[in-house]
């Protein structure tokens, strides 16, 4: 057997297999013997008749076998001999197949994907410093306080006041239209910032067991709950629980209760510290993240369409299961969205490119700066991991044993240390402070 493996500059290889006519007929041996199982021969029981026979019998009907065990071997013996290796089995095209002449295959296949990385330390990026007011403080504190409300239920004849909780079974309507299983019991927080406004004004004085029917019209703009915006809702609100709602003071004794602080002084500087952790964090991954978009601008990569195809169906399936849809083909998504489907499938392609870009460029950052993660790394990984599941680390370890998921906690845990990497390397000018309105936006993605 000989061959040549000729690499282009697209992330394919041309591979070429020339072999002999001993070769060719050791194959067909092969492929007769294969048969000799299942062949019925007159005289013989299943594979009993001589090879020789068989032969006679199936002539060149097990030529197409007989060539895919050729190859197969020839891949076996050529794997560690090419110097571009195949990402997946090659697809080859027979040229000749011969008993006393031999036989040529060719085959363009896929090769791994390349990075070309530019300087680190070249690239540059804005970080985000957290600055927490006093208002950011007393906002933890009020929700902590929330959490702490204490209920207690109203006599007979109270009415119903601004900041009660109420228990009310209600039906509703739309006017000449019944909606099905529109009975509906639970509670009603009066004041809550969730509430359709001025929806509350209808509740306001009503006494225990006392029934209500009001109309109710949403706005016209009503993200919320867009399928309601602009209608008119017939209710029928019978009170079965009033709850007067009252909230511990936020001082002193509010602080020893909620975690044993000293004063509130103290609690506030707890909350402060936490506050910075959260968002810097938050913002240092953020920057982290702006950091590979910068290098991937830098970088040439050269990625086989097929690796970006098949990411492409992977990202739209894990899109659709993480929203709860039901995994179809991207084609019948698209028509659902009343679009083309080449626009909704560009989207995603988009996706699943950035998304081999970043894996392989962290592979090659790994490669090329000789990171490697050791088992104490793992194991403090572990701790860390455990910690912010709130679980102990042994814990989560035999879940991790149990779901056979060891080496995907490796990975993780050596890419965030690449990260880590990748974070000290990079150009950082001064940190830009900022309040917790404009992290909300940047993390959330809503930042103009």
């Amino acid at each position: 057997m000989e061959f040549t493996a000729k690499k282009n500059n697209n992330a394919t290889c041309d591979l070429s297999i020339q072999f002999s006519a001993e070769e060719v007929r050791t194959a067909y041996s092969k492929a007769y013997k294969n048969a000799a199982e299942k062949v019925k021969i007159p005289g013989f029981r299943p594979g009993k008749a001589p090879l020789n026979m068989v032969e006679k019998v199936l002539g060149d009907s097990v030529m197409d076998d007989a060539a895919n065990i050729m190859l197969n071997q020839a891949m076996a013996d050529l794997f560690d001999k090419l110097e571009h290796k195949p990402i997946r089995l090659p697809q080859f095209q027979m040229e000749t197949f011969d008993k006393n002449t031999g036989a040529k295959a060719k085959a363009t296949y896929d090769t791994k994907p390349e990075v070309t990385l530019p300087k680190l330390k070249k690239i540059k990026i804005q970080p985000k410093e957290i600055k927490i007011s006093e208002a950011d403080i007393q906002k933890e504190l009020e929700g902590i306080q929330k959490n702490m409300a204490r209920n207690s239920l109203k006599e007979e004849g109270e009415p119903v006041e601004a900041a009660d909780l109420l228990e009310i079974n209600y039906k509703f309507k739309e006017t000449g239209k019944e909606y099905p299983d529109a009975n509906q019991t639970g509670k009603f927080q009066m004041g809550a910032t969730q509430n359709p406004p001025g929806f509350e004004t209808n509740l306001l004085g009503m006494k225990l067991n006392e029934t209500k029917e009001f109309t109710f019209t949403y706005p016209d703009v009503y993200p919320a709950s867009p399928e309601s915006a602009g209608k008119a809702i017939i209710y029928t609100v019978t009170v079965t629980a009033i709850y007067k709602v009252t909230y511990p003071e936020i001082n002193d004794d509010f602080a020893s209760e909620v975690d044993g602080s000293a004063n509130l002084q103290e609690l506030k500087d707890k909350t402060k510290k936490q506050l910075v952790e959260i968002f810097g964090n938050a913002l240092t991954k953020r920057a982290t993240d702006d950091a590979y978009n910068e290098i991937i601008k830098e970088s040439k990569f050269i990625i086989p369409d097929s690796l970006i195809e098949e990411e492409t169906e992977t990202v739209f399936k894990n899109f659709m299961r993480e929203f709860g849809l039901p995994v179809t083909s991207l084609s019948d998504y698209a028509k659902r969205l009343g679009k083309e489907e080449k626009e909704v499938r560009e989207s995603f392609s988009k996706a699943a490119e950035k998304r081999i870009q970043t894996y392989i460029l962290k592979q090659k950052i790994a490669d090329d700066y000789k990171i490697v993660i050791s088992d104490e790394e793992v194991e403090a990984g572990y701790e860390k991991e455990a910690s912010a599941q709130g679980i102990p680390a042994e814990t989560l370890k035999k879940e991790v044993q149990k779901q056979k998921a060891e080496t995907y906690y490796r990975d993780k845990f050596l890419f965030d240390k690449i990260d880590e990497f990748v974070y000290a390397e990079v150009e950082k000018k001064s940190p830009k402070a900022i309040s917790t309105e404009e992290a909300e936006k940047i993390l959330s993605g809503k930042e103009e």
